[in-house]
């Protein structure tokens, strides 16, 4: 019976689904478990993440060739913010009419405050 090893190399790290990480990866024993630790590249220096093994959801291994040119996408760490959660632009109340000079003019009706 063959015994299987930890992948070492570059990959591309997936935590939970939805976090994407892409660095050099190697298993390490920490605090009496193993965990998995990520070396990344990034452009304010480099960063070495753990993680443990539950929250790993996909491995995608990679030459180093291709890691690289897919760090430069993922270079930055910090979370996208959701598209639903951008400020929208605050509507126009009806009835108003924006003069030349900037101010609002008032039409005929009264708007409740």
């Amino acid at each position: 019976m063959t015994q299987i090893t930890a992948y070492e190399g570059w990959a591309i790290l997936e935590v939970m689904g939805y976090r994407q990480r892409v660095g050099r990866v190697q298993e390490v024993e920490m605090y009496g478990g193993k965990m998995l630790r990520i070396d990344l590249e990034l452009e304010g220096g480099d960063v070495t993440e753990f993680y443990s093994c539950a929250s790993i959801y996909a491995l995608r291994p990679l030459s180093e060739e291709v890691a690289r040119d897919a760090a430069k996408r993922h270079a930055d760490p910090r979370p996208v913010r959701p598209v639903d959660y951008r400020a929208l632009p605050v509507p126009k109340p009806t009835g108003y009419d924006e003069g030349k000079d900037g101010e609002a003019d008032r039409d005929d009706e009264e708007l409740p405050r």
